[in-house]
Parts: C-alpha cells; sequence; structure tokens
C-alpha cells in the first residue's frame, strides 16, 4: 500500500493533490484541518490494483520502505488507542468505580479528545444524575454543560461583535451563517471587512453581502472602524470580520491597534477549529487573550475528533462556547453549544 499525506489551503486544494499524484483509485484514509488553516489530507493506493497486468508480478522499488512506513503509522496509532484505554479502565486508571454505562462515557469523551480528568468528571456526575432518575440524555447535557461548558453571562446581546481568530479558522463563514440567519428573521445587519491582509478576503465576504442583500463596508484602520460603526447604527447587529491571527505577535499587536477606538462599543468572539491541537489552541490563546474574547465559535466539528479539547481548553480559559461550526454551508451548518448538541458532536450520546 502506498500511503501519503497531502496539504492544502483548502480541502478541494488538497484533493486535487491526491488526484494528481496517487490517481482516481487513491482511498481517503483521513482528512484534519491543520493549525495554520490549511488541511491535511491522508491518502493510500494499492499500486498492484492499477498496475500494468503485464508488470503485476515484478516487484516495485520502493515497496518494502513503504511498508515500513505504513506499519509505523499503525504502531503509532496502535499505542495512543492502548494509552486512552489504560487510563479508562476501571481498576487501573481514573475510572475506578463507575458503572458500565458511566465508563462508556467517559470512553467516548475521553477518545474525542477530552482530558481523562474532564472525562471522569462528567462520567461521575452522569452516574449520579442517573441514579436520581434523570434519563440518560438529560443526564448526560447536564453533566457535559457542568464540567465542559463555561456558563454564559446574562447580558444583552450586542450589536457590533468583532470576530477573531487563527488564519483559516472559519471567521468570514461563520459572520455569514450568522449574518444569514439574522437576515431571516427580519433584522437589520451590517457586515465590516477589518481583513486587509488575506487575498480575496473582502470579495468573499462582500459576494455573501450581495446575496443576503445587506450593506458592507470596509475599514483599515481604527478611525475607519469607528466610522463604519458609526454608518451601521441603524443596525440591530453588525458582524466585523478581522485578519487571521498567524503564529508571530505583530498581527496581533496590529488587531489590537485596529480594535482600540472601538473596544467600548462592542464584544469579541473567538474562532478556533475543533481539530486544532492543544498546543496550537494555546498558543493561539497567547494571542488571543488581550482582545479579551467573551464568547467562542468552534467549527470544522463535523471533520472529526478535538472538540473535546476545544472545550477542555475554553474550560481553562474561562470563555463560554457560544456556537458549533458543523459544515460550510450557509446558514444551516451551525448549532447552539449546549449540553445537547456538545455531547452528540462529542460522540458522547
Amino acid at each position: 500500500m502506498r500511503l501519503r499525506r497531502f496539504t492544502g489551503r483548502s480541502a478541494t486544494a488538497a484533493l486535487a493533490q491526491v488526484k494528481a499524484e496517487l490517481g482516481s483509485e487513491a482511498v481517503i484514509l483521513a482528512t484534519r484541518p491543520l493549525a495554520d488553516g490549511g488541511v491535511e489530507i491522508t491518502a493510500a493506493i494499492d499500486p498492484d490494483a492499477v498496475a500494468d497486468p503485464g508488470t503485476a508480478g515484478a516487484p516495485r522499488p520502493g515497496a518494502a520502505a513503504e511498508l515500513a512506513a505504513l506499519r509505523r503509522e499503525l504502531g503509532a496509532i496502535a499505542s495512543r488507542v492502548a494509552r486512552v484505554d489504560r487510563a479508562l479502565r476501571p481498576g487501573r486508571g481514573v475510572l475506578g468505580g463507575l458503572d458500565e454505562e458511566a465508563q462508556a462515557i467517559a470512553e467516548r469523551l475521553a477518545l474525542n479528545g477530552t482530558a481523562p480528568e474532564l472525562a471522569e468528571a462528567a462520567a461521575r456526575s452522569f452516574m449520579c444524575l442517573r441514579a436520581r432518575g434523570s434519563t440518560a440524555a438529560a443526564a448526560l447535557a447536564a453533566s457535559i454543560e457542568r464540567h465542559l461548558l463555561v456558563a454564559a453571562p446574562e447580558v444583552p446581546e450586542p450589536v457590533a461583535t468583532v470576530f477573531v481568530g487563527p488564519t483559516g479558522a472559519g471567521k468570514t463563514t461563520t459572520i455569514a451563517k450568522l449574518a444569514a440567519r439574522a437576515a431571516a428573521r427580519g433584522a437589520a445587519v451590517g457586515l465590516v471587512m477589518a481583513d486587509t491582509q488575506r487575498i480575496g478576503a473582502a470579495e468573499q465576504l462582500g459576494r455573501y453581502a450581495r446575496l443576503l442583500g445587506v450593506p458592507i463596508a470596509a475599514a483599515a484602520n481604527g478611525d475607519e472602524l469607528v466610522r463604519a460603526l458609526a454608518g451601521f447604527e441603524h443596525c440591530d447587529v453588525v458582524y466585523v470580520d478581522t485578519a487571521g491571527l498567524g503564529g508571530d505577535a505583530a498581527g496581533a499587536a496590529e488587531l489590537t491597534r485596529l480594535l482600540a477606538p472601538v473596544r467600548a462599543g462592542v464584544t469579541t468572539a473567538a474562532v478556533v477549529a475543533a481539530g486544532a491541537s492543544e498546543i496550537a489552541l494555546r498558543a493561539a490563546w497567547r494571542r488571543l487573550a488581550a482582545l479579551a474574547p467573551a464568547t467562542c465559535v468552534v467549527t470544522k466539528v463535523d471533520e472529526g475528533g478535538g472538540l473535546g479539547t476545544a472545550c477542555g481548553w475554553l474550560a481553562e480559559v474561562g470563555v463560554p462556547l457560544d456556537w458549533l461550526g458543523t459544515g460550510t454551508r450557509v446558514p444551516d451548518d451551525l448549532v447552539a453549544a449546549d449540553g445537547q448538541a456538545v455531547a452528540a458532536w462529542l460522540g458522547a450520546a
């Protein structure tokens, strides 16, 4: 088997590389978002399945090396599963004393990135609530809300929200979904493009504005952002798109300067991808903390694993989870983040 990894700025770009290098017979084994906003696809192909019949019996150069690489990959996966298994088995890890139902909940949470101690806490709460007569669904939702979700304060819905986060996390798509929902319920919506770095960013948000029939303004600095927001005083909601935060501190400093003149009048929402590692999320927080996000949107939860990691990180930094981005469709793939929805996307329900 020939196993390869391909990366691209989008799934379409990465898939194009797969087709170009491995052909149409390639099998997609895994897809995951990268911390910098790209996509990595692991694909494989059996050369014997597409080889010329006349050469089917001939040895293929490099076959032994590729097989060894595949064995290493499978060995790494097996080791990770074994570590999770050891951590979760009653009497051997942290979850001794759980009944079978709660044990299954803890295992599913851990396999979706939830830290073992959080998985244990949620499972124990679940078991207690079940003992008091709660249904499994109600007990699970309540346990996740208690241990994995930060309670949002009771405050009026803000008029203007600035979306910030790592490059490629899905800020523009999230804004389009929220704007479409607001417009559908009859609210007056305004959009502001404050991303002067990303090529095509204005065109993308502008396209959504034209489709929704809502006004859009551009802002290259703090003064222009103040004027743009003032021009939308008649709007019920205003959504502001910003440049993605990269690995250096310069981008965060520039964004801080951009928002400084208007910080008192707007709220900030962080946007991160579910597939981001704990290391990537911690690195992102070093830049996001200065922007004081009031809520968070976790996107790309449909791409598999990692929502538990994001929830644990948000619980640690004390930021409420507001929405889950569950796909690319506008406005459909956006779900309010309560215990029931998070349980379902964590695979625990």
